[in-house]
């Protein structure tokens, strides 16, 4: 054998035992042997190598059935972790997530963005503390993600287009100046997007469309988030549904932001908490508006189904006061527009609903350690 094709399967083989504890709560050396069919020599020197490098540890004993206890061993799930930074208008929130996608910290700072240079050096502040309150060397840390309200280069070394943020004075080479870390750049509703597909079974294909202060999307195909050919794929915010509708802040008129996100569906000083309270107890004023915006939604979502033909995920801030009842009302209104018969359900309510964006941020650094 030559000695190329020797270090790939040894590399192989310490690669599969490493993934079976993630997808195992405590193993032992014999059923290592038995699930992959490699000699108990094998088995033994990896296992001797990862526990050396501090990625798993014994925990215990197996009862035995007959002869000595086996040890168990577990994944030491934060050997490594990664850090996710959204970033909003008003706030900088920072995440950090274990090898399992756990969150193990988690820290929202007020942080006003400015168009200004000096912003860069108190992003990179605000960071740098929460490292330190976390205490991982760095060593350990994969890369920090950030989330950031507007459209990313593919390679996510910059950031391409934002009337939410301007990006004038954002200078993103500048900010990985500050750290010895490997560091990218995301847009927000990809990286909720993408918080969704890691705790999802499988989703296969769908568009995810998130609600929050604005509206956002992005479309899965084959379980990835597609990018497009630049990065503008999903920008579902900018779907014109009115021609000569509110002015959106990207200078078009009719734009289902300017319909669909919280900024247009509250009320100036009103919270997302307040409004559905108002309407599950059936507030004539608060019904009106629901109803209003639905119908604006289900006329933009009409749109992204007759041309995609996917399931719809609502997320984002919203996600958490959806009830049953609204996807139905929002279904039916769709149907009723539809070109064609819709004969089952469709959309549904996003299953991560606390820090998706922020998590989305990170989790790309820990899918290329998995890999």
């Amino acid at each position: 054998m030559k000695n190329e094709e020797y270090l790939d399967i040894k590399q192989a083989n310490y690669r599969n035992i490493y993934q079976l504890f993630f997808q195992h709560e405590h193993l032992s050396k014999p059923q290592i042997v038995k699930m992959l069919n490699l000699s108990l020599p094998t088995v033994v020197n990896n296992i001797t190598e990862l526990e050396t490098e501090g990625k798993i540890k014994e925990q215990g004993f197996f009862q035995p059935q007959g002869g000595r206890p086996a040890i168990a061993y577990q994944l030491v799930d934060d050997a490594f972790i990664t850090i996710g930074v959204e970033i909003q208008q008003t706030k900088v929130r920072c995440i950090a997530l274990n090898l399992k996608g756990e969150v193990l910290n988690v820290d929202t700072n007020v942080l006003y963005f400015e168009n200004e240079p000096p912003y860069i050096e108190n992003l990179s502040q605000v960071i740098y503390l929460f490292l330190q309150k976390i205490a991982y060397p760095q060593e350990r840390i994969l890369g920090i993600g950030f989330s950031i309200q507007g459209i990313v280069s593919k390679d996510g070394q910059s950031m391409l287009y934002s009337r939410v943020l301007s990006s004038e004075h954002f200078d993103f080479k500048q900010l990985q100046l500050y750290f010895d870390i490997p560091t990218m750049l995301f847009h927000d509703v990809k990286c909720a997007a993408l918080t969704e597909l890691w705790f999802s079974e499988h989703i296969d294909n769908a568009v995810y469309v998130s609600i929050s202060e604005h509206l956002g999307g992005a479309i899965i195909i084959n379980n990835q988030i597609d990018l497009g050919k630049k990065g503008y794929s999903g920008a579902l915010e900018h779907l014109q549904i009115h021609t000569d509708g509110n002015l959106c802040y990207c200078g078009q008129r009719g734009c289902l932001e300017t319909y669909c996100s919280l900024s247009a569906l509250l009320a100036p000083d009103e919270t997302t908490e307040a409004f559905f309270a108002s309407l599950r107890e059936n507030d004539e004023l608060s019904v009106m508006r629901w109803d209003a915006f639905l119908e604006h939604l289900a006329k933009g979502l009409n749109t992204v189904y007759l041309l995609l033909e996917r399931d719809i995920i609502l997320g984002g801030e919203i996600a958490f006061y959806l009830i049953e009842d609204d996807l139905q009302i929002l279904q039916q209104r769709i149907s009723e527009l539809s070109t064609f018969p819709l004969d089952s359900d469709f959309i549904r309510i996003a299953t991560q609903q606390k820090y998706p964006s922020a998590m989305g941020a990170a989790l790309p650094f820990l899918v290329k350690y998995l890999a």
